[in-house]
């Protein structure tokens, strides 16, 4: 029984974006999977790249099991969410593992339920993903999964070098479809009983396939591109910071996250992970302080804490600042502007992203 659990671990760990391996995950994946899964599982290839599916008839062939029981268990897995599903261009159900970040540990949180499940899923969750578990994720590879994308695309706020591809606007406009799913880090946080975070919950964006994905899930709503860029300006008046996948085209989400428990923007704050080996941060910001008035919006507004006032000016941390743009947002002198850091830009698109990623793993 154990010795299934550790190969599934093993074959999830190959994932471009795997599992690392700690004694707390065999615990997370017999939630997930009955023993009869976890052997179709195993059937799933882990060299896809993230939302990319193989039809069934694949899966069959690679397990020793009568070709009805694999069926019946890949239904189960697909209507308890623990499989990635999209149709093929058949017409036919395709299949794969839900991959770190693209479903694990989203989807026992994308829904907003707060039920028992969910609870234990969360306890679940936290024990495996510890900060080193986190790190070993995001940072043994130079191409980073995912990027901060700037504030402001609903106000005028001056941003040097910033290319529209690294703009919110353009991202929303290129999606054919959206959906808008719960925040899974503050929905776990809630679930575990830590109530010192009020932001809002319902501002996860989910674009094209993994928009498809949710809905038909139930575990997102869809929405216009309108309510989209509200949902945008709205977070970055709380202070939430915009975090997307690390590509110039075809992006599939947009995070909004705060410092308080979400897994990127907390672990900066409270300074466990460093912030080039965490995320890919490609603009700093820049400040005119013989016109900053000195109320302290900034640094109060800061989600990972890199703003402190200095004799009624603000002194910023350029080693920790992420480049978001929500002090721009929150200064009433109009005095912050964001400039690119690193010349360079990300990968061309998702496929790319992980082309690269899966090549610099060695996998």
């Amino acid at each position: 029984m154990q010795d299934i659990y550790l190969r599934l671990a093993k074959h999830l760990e190959d994932l471009i974006m795997g599992y690392p391996f700690n004694e707390a995950l065999t615990d997370l994946l017999k939630e997930m999977y009955s023993p009869l899964e976890a052997q179709v599982a195993l059937a799933i290839p882990n060299d896809l790249q993230p939302l990319e599916v193989v039809d069934q008839q694949r899966i069959v062939e690679r397990c020793d099991l009568p070709e009805s029981a694999v069926l019946e268990a890949l239904q189960s897995l697909a209507d308890r969410n623990m499989v990635y599903t999209r149709p093929l261009g058949t017409g036919a159900m395709g299949y794969a593992l839900l991959q770190v970040g693209y479903g694990v540990p989203q989807t026992f949180f994308w829904s907003g339920r707060k039920d028992e499940r969910a609870r234990r899923m969360a306890k679940l969750v936290l024990n495996y993903f510890s900060v080193p578990t986190t790190q070993k994720v995001y940072g043994p590879v130079p191409t980073k999964t995912y990027k901060y994308a700037p504030a402001g695309m609903s106000l005028d706020i001056a941003m040097q070098g910033v290319m529209p591809n690294e703009q919110m606007g353009p991202i929303v406009k290129a999606a054919a479809k959206i959906a808008v799913a719960h925040c899974p880090c503050r929905m776990s946080a809630s679930l575990l009983g830590r109530t010192d975070c009020r932001h809002s919950l319902e501002v996860c964006l989910k674009y094209d396939e993994l928009a498809d994905f949710v809905i038909s899930k139930g575990l997102a709503r869809e929405i216009s591109q309108d309510e989209a860029h509200q949902i945008l300006a709205d977070s970055e008046k709380e202070g939430l910071v915009h975090m997307v996948d690390n590509a110039r085209g075809q992006i599939k989400h947009t995070c909004n996250c705060c410092g308080h428990y979400c897994w990127n923007v907390g672990i900066l704050r409270r300074r466990k992970i460093p912030r080039d080996m965490l995320m890919a941060v490609y603009f700093i910001r820049e400040t005119e302080l013989a016109e900053c008035i000195g109320c302290g919006a900034c640094a109060d507004i800061c989600p990972v804490d890199a703003v402190k006032m200095v004799a009624d000016k603000p002194e910023v941390d350029q080693n920790w600042c992420i480049g978001c743009g929500v002090c721009a947002v929150a200064c009433p002198a109009e005095v912050i502007s964001i400039k690119r850091r690193l010349a360079n830009q990300a990968p061309e698109s998702f496929a790319d992203l992980h082309r690269q990623i899966k090549q610099e793993r060695g996998l």
